[in-house]
């Protein structure tokens, strides 16, 4: 997914998304590997040097949202605040507003992954 729609998308989140979750996974190098077992349908998500059980909830968890920055915008100083919503900002780059603080640090990983391309 292009880095401007997937930025788009999440300035426009009203709630944590799982689908959102899994882009953002997908930009920040994670490989979906999806087994099928008598009909069943079994997900594995794979980063590079560990194998993952589960999605990160991006969107929801503070920490898988500063794990993304970690991954996104290595070593860039960075804040978020909420009430009311949530925002963030990494380094001098704009102040980043989201539905909840993990989405505002999702977006501030986003566009500071888009500046520094």
């Amino acid at each position: 997914m292009d880095l401007p729609e997937l930025i788009e998308e999440l300035s426009h989140l009203t709630a944590p998304s799982r689908r959102v979750d899994a882009k953002l996974a997908l930009v920040a190098g994670w490989q979906r590997k999806a087994t099928r077992t008598k009909g069943d349908v079994n997900v594995i998500w794979l980063f590079p040097g560990e194998e993952v059980n589960r999605l990160p909830e991006f969107t929801n968890s503070l920490d898988a949202a500063l794990e993304l920055v970690g991954i996104l915008a290595p070593g860039h100083l960075g804040g978020f605040s909420w009430g009311g919503g949530g925002k963030a900002q990494l380094n001098d780059g704009e102040i980043a507003e989201g539905v909840n603080p993990a989405v505002a640090l999702c977006l501030a990983a986003l566009k500071a992954r888009r500046r520094n391309a």
